[in-house]
């Protein structure tokens, strides 16, 4: 199997596996393990810390070691973490499967997209990020369908399930996955793995583009604990005696199907050797975003707040595949494991630290007010993606001829080439 084939199939079956353990997730946790809210809530919490901490080592041993590798342990990192929550329903299972799995998302997180930016031919690599986000929602879209059916049978079933596959998957990557067209650099010891953290941070901070999005990032995370949430208990009143299974399954399905038209159609806007116009884009994705959650939060009616909230999660799900090609024309193959990972982390902090202000004014005032807080917090993110953007190099007529993932701006391949000449720089 191409390894552009192989990284449509990861997407497919990842999606479906995880969606089909986490769509009713909420449910087994709350009515079979009998969770209180503030287990629920510390559930949460935990992911993101084991998230935020595990990030950048992981991608540094990406980077290092190998992002084969990387990818594999963590697809049978997660599959194991979901057996260990759907079979024990214990507080306990379902702590020490977050961690497990939290660990193996990390894993995969930013190795995959380096993996397939490295072994797929440049002229694919588009392509492949925006068809993989479209076969990404297709296996949502079925994750949802036999998570509902699932259920049906047994709580804990669809999460069960979801861990088998998850481990199947990572099992056939052990065979067909190949890695052929990069090479680790030299391993030391792991002062040296500390020296390339730092010479990441170096690049990071040096290049105007990738501290743009990863400041932007930051405020994107803190909006998204408030939506995710807040945005069903809000919605909950609107139902009356509806089943909120089929109501909220029938949602996710109509989210999926919209979010492979709308990526399908950035597709045709967006290029690694046109950084410019994906920055614009996903800076006014995020505008609208903004916008939708600020005004889900003030909706009065079913189908206007039912409009607002499928609106926003289509565009938050667009997004994703749109910044991973941003991110592949920013940075140098070396480094770009590491860097998905710290914008990665971004994210799992702006979630850390935006969760409990949107949370402490749900409380006091009300679960809309709340919502429409989270939408404030996206607005700095839609000036830093737009500033970012203008700082994003102009493509040159004869750009096309240049293999688009291998370029970055020229003054971070000047600066990564003077770090590299120092023994104390680290690569990130």
């Amino acid at each position: 199997m191409s390894s552009y084939r192989l990284y449509l199939l990861i997407n497919g079956v990842g999606s479906f596996a995880s969606t089909t353990a986490f769509t009713l997730n909420l449910l087994y946790q709350a009515t079979v393990v009998g969770l209180s809210p503030l287990q629920l809530v510390l559930v949460g919490t935990l992911m993101e810390a084991v998230c935020f901490v595990a990030q950048v080592p992981t991608g540094v041993i990406a980077d290092r070691y190998s992002r084969r590798l990387s990818v594999i342990t963590g697809y049978l990192l997660m599959g194991a973490g979901l057996l260990v929550w759907g079979s024990v329903p214990t507080y306990a299972a379902i702590l020490a499967g977050t961690v497990i799995w939290s660990i193996g998302v990390v894993c995969v997180d930013g190795a995959e997209e380096a993996w397939a930016a490295d072994e797929i031919a440049p002229e694919r690599v588009t392509k492949a990020f925006v068809r993989g986000g479209q076969l990404y929602q297709a296996g949502s879209l079925l994750g949802i369908v036999a998570a509902v059916g699932l259920t049906a049978i047994a709580p804990a079933l669809p999460i069960v399930v979801g861990g088998v596959v998850t481990l199947a998957l990572g099992v056939l990557l052990r065979f067909a996955m190949t890695e052929n067209n990069w090479s680790p650099a030299p391993v030391g010891s792991w002062r040296s793995m500390h020296r390339q953290v730092i010479d990441g941070a170096r690049i990071v901070r040096h290049s105007a583009i990738l501290a743009g999005i990863l400041g932007a990032t930051l405020f994107a995370g803190a909006s998204s604990e408030g939506f995710d949430r807040l945005s069903q208990p809000f919605l909950l009143p609107f139902l009356g005696d509806h089943p909120v299974e089929l109501v909220f399954g029938g949602l996710s399905m109509i989210a999926a199907l919209g979010s492979m038209a709308v990526t399908g159609l950035a597709g045709r806007w967006i290029d690694v050797v046109r950084p410019q116009r994906v920055g614009r884009v996903l800076a006014v994705i995020q505008a609208l975003i903004a916008a939708g959650m600020i005004s889900l939060g003030w909706a009065g009616h079913w189908w206007a707040a039912v409009g607002l909230y499928l609106g926003v999660r289509l565009l938050r799900n667009t997004a994703a595949p749109i910044l991973n090609v941003w991110l592949v024309s920013a940075t140098a193959p070396q480094s770009r494991a590491t860097v998905f990972s710290i914008v990665s982390q971004a994210d799992a902090l702006g979630q850390v630290a935006g969760g409990p202000p949107v949370g402490l004014v749900a409380q006091r005032r009300a679960l809309g007010a709340g919502i429409s807080v989270a939408g404030l917090f996206v607005l700095p993110a839609v000036a830093l993606y737009a500033l970012a953007a203008r700082r994003a190099p102009t493509p040159q007529p004869d750009s096309a001829a240049e293999p688009a993932t291998t370029r970055e701006p020229a003054a971070g391949r000047d600066h990564e080439h003077s770090l590299a000449g120092r023994e104390a720089a680290d690569e990130l």
